[in-house]
């Protein structure tokens, strides 16, 4: 994409940014153009000093951000890749631990656990083999169980609450690396600070890492070591954080240990009223408060993009009476149309989006820029479970059925096949060989009894060893000879990972269980698809089996195919848009949920309203049903307080074709 036109205002800001050299908060409305702000101040830097040295570095908060960044600037990609990082803030923190690990005392880059239930695996670990804690977890008190209901559910939730524990301090940059630390501030109890130390030794007795050390361990280097923290300052002049409104305590903290008192031109850009990720420990406060403190920003310093330059008439005025803001926005091009609509039941809501969609589809105006096609429609709602009915009913028609898809809120690679599990698990092995955490699965989908003592060697001996144990009689010796074949190919030369991943797919031809072999497809087509998008980001010469799990640890993997009517919640469409937008199950005690409403945090999720109904640039149709379907009946729920003011007209009921 080549260079895009600024409006007077967008400009106005750029300029001043790069003629004063000073740090800038820039509060950009939903539809206001950050990213074209953002992106051509990167142009600007580098066709004004196309000789520099100096670096760029771009912050966002998502992968997907950062390859339309990429994919803006692409008419620069050869100087791009000499001169500027653009990268989420883990991504760029992750490099640093790369680079500079030994300033932590690792020898190796360790593995990072991806999964939740991995993590819950260790945590269980650490609660088993302490007195104190395992008296807890393996004895509760009939009190405890009957409010839990079983002994096995307040297992689960205690698991919960010590993961959430955990992260929290993390998020904090709490470090106890030894027994000397003390835990800073109140309410360490010794359970709490075994609990962690512990869980922090296991972790690096098996040399890995969780998500949250990615920022903590890139923090302590910068933090602990002001000569690394120098040299990174002297590499890179501009720094421009998107999103700014979702920055944690620990990636703000990061941010600024970076910049230190050296690096002066810094862009932050956001918007308070998109603060969604409060659950996760982000506050818009970092940036509107702490970030102007720190840097001691003027007045003139703090600026405001106050015009949209997105979304139709209809969705610009909800949007500011959602949010409570007045923006002094021009008329938009397009008048645009925001309905409100009301239903006896879910199915009565879904089949009138059904017949809606298909009455929209193939419409041709200008608005639409063109045909209206699914790709331009999406259905968003506050979780997932609100979709159940529509999907059924989407399933249920013909022009529909196959064109749809239920978005993801993660790139990271899971295998449903048990053939592809073993490979994953076996070439986690191969890039760890500390962690028995991965051999200890691998024992269990091989359904191996746990006398096989977890002892990982050099070579591959190990996991042929465990293959020649297994009990699954739906995989033949066919199979477990191949992936023997493969970690052997893939360990002398990682180069060779797609020929091997066409071994395995021919290989399951021999397999009989239908299902299986179905899976084994889909799970190579993913892996494949994951592939090419690893060499795509990384040198021809750093290639290795450990890096590529990184990478598919941090996500940036596109496996999902997403193409048709989009259906998701709202924290997976940030940054989105469409040219129509439904917003369905608009319930009290859905949306806003109703954990919000009893803990009172009602205005991260009036902020989550706003994100749903900024994703539709004309047209917003806004539904519930007065009834919804509960696991112990039906339950009647009337309208969301966020749109109490709003009259909602019911259709007349649509019956299915």
């Amino acid at each position: 994409m080549s260079k895009q036109s600024l409006s007077p205002e967008q400009k106005a800001i750029v300029d001043q940014w790069l003629q004063s050299g000073e740090p800038m908060l820039v509060e950009a409305s939903a539809g206001s153009g950050k990213t074209r702000v953002l992106t051509e101040s990167v142009r600007q830097i580098i066709e004004g000093s196309p000789k520099s040295r100096s670096k760029i570095l771009c912050l966002t908060f998502t992968n997907k951000a950062a390859t339309e960044m990429q994919e803006r600037l692409k008419d620069l990609s050869k100087v791009i890749k000499d001169r500027v990082f653009i990268g989420t803030t883990h991504a760029f923190a992750l490099d640093i631990i790369k680079s500079r690990r030994h300033e932590l005392g690792m020898d190796e880059m360790p593995t990072i656990i991806d999964k939740e239930s991995d993590k819950k695996e260790i945590v269980s670990e650490v609660i088993l083999s302490n007195p104190f804690l395992s008296r807890h977890y393996l004895n509760p008190t009939s009190e405890k169980i009957t409010k839990h209901k079983t002994a096995a559910q307040y297992q689960a939730d205690l698991l919960n609450k010590c993961i959430s524990f955990i992260s929290s301090k993390k998020q904090k940059l709490v470090s106890l690396d030894s027994d000397a630390d003390s835990p800073p501030g109140r309410n360490w109890t010794p359970g709490k600070i075994s609990l962690y130390k512990d869980y922090n030794d296991l972790l690096r007795n098996q040399n890995l890492i969780d998500y949250d050390d990615i920022i903590l361990l890139a923090w302590k280097i910068l933090n602990e070591r002001p000569a690394v923290a120098n040299l990174y300052s002297r590499i890179y002049e501009y720094v421009l954080v998107d999103e700014a409104q979702d920055l944690s305590f620990a990636q703000y903290e990061f941010i600024k240990a970076l910049c230190g008192d050296k690096i002066r031109k810094v862009m932050m850009v956001g918007d308070a009223n998109q603060a969604i990720h409060g659950y996760a420990g982000a506050s818009s406060k970092f940036m509107t408060e702490v970030f102007v403190e720190d840097f001691n920003l003027k007045e003139s310093q703090k600026v405001k993009i106050q015009y949209n330059y997105r979304s139709s008439d209809a969705v610009i005025e909800l949007a500011n009476e959602l949010a409570g803001i007045h923006q002094n926005t021009v008329k938009s091009y397009y008048k645009g149309k925001v309905e409100f609509q009301v239903f006896d039941d879910e199915a009565a809501e879904a089949n009138w989006i059904v017949k809606k969609v298909n009455d929209l589809i193939g419409r041709e105006e200008e608005a639409y820029d063109g045909k209206l096609t699914l790709d331009k429609i999406a259905i968003l709602g506050r979780n997932r479970f609100v979709f159940s009915t529509l999907i059924e009913k989407l399933k249920e028609d013909l022009a529909l059925k196959d064109k749809f898809f239920l978005k993801k809120g993660t790139g990271i690679l899971d295998p449903q096949s048990t053939t592809m599990k073993i490979f994953d698990l076996g070439i986690r092995v191969l890039s760890n060989q500390k962690a028995y955490l991965y051999f200890n699965q691998l024992i269990d989908v091989l359904d191996i009894p746990k006398e096989i003592e977890p002892t990982l060697s050099k070579d591959i001996q190990d996991l042929k060893r465990v293959l020649s144990e297994s009990n699954l009689d739906y995989l033949p010796q066919e199979v477990f000879d191949c992936l023997i074949e493969c970690w052997q190919s893939i360990d002398k030369d990682i180069n060779k990972f797609p020929n091997v991943l066409d071994r395995v797919l021919k290989a399951s031809q021999v397999v009989e269980e239908d299902y299986e072999r179905d899976l084994i497809f889909n799970d190579v087509e993913e892996w494949k698809e994951a592939w090419g998008d690893y060499v795509r980001s990384v040198a021809a010469n750093a290639k290795s089996v450990s890096d590529f799990r990184r990478f598919l640890a941090m996500g940036v993997t596109k496996t999902q195919s997403e193409h048709g009517l989009t259906l998701a919640t709202v924290h997976t469409v940030k940054g989105l848009e469409f040219h129509v937008v439904f917003l369905i199950g608009m319930g009290q005690g859905t949306f806003p949920d109703y954990r919000a409403i009893r803990k009172g945090a009602i205005e991260e999720e009036r902020n989550n309203a706003y994100v749903a109904v900024t994703r539709a640039k004309r047209e917003l149709y806004v539904s519930y049903p007065m009834a919804k379907s509960v696991p112990w009946g039906v339950q009647r729920q009337p309208k969301s307080e966020f749109f109490r003011n709003k009259e909602f007209h019911q259709p007349i009921q649509v019956q299915p074709e």
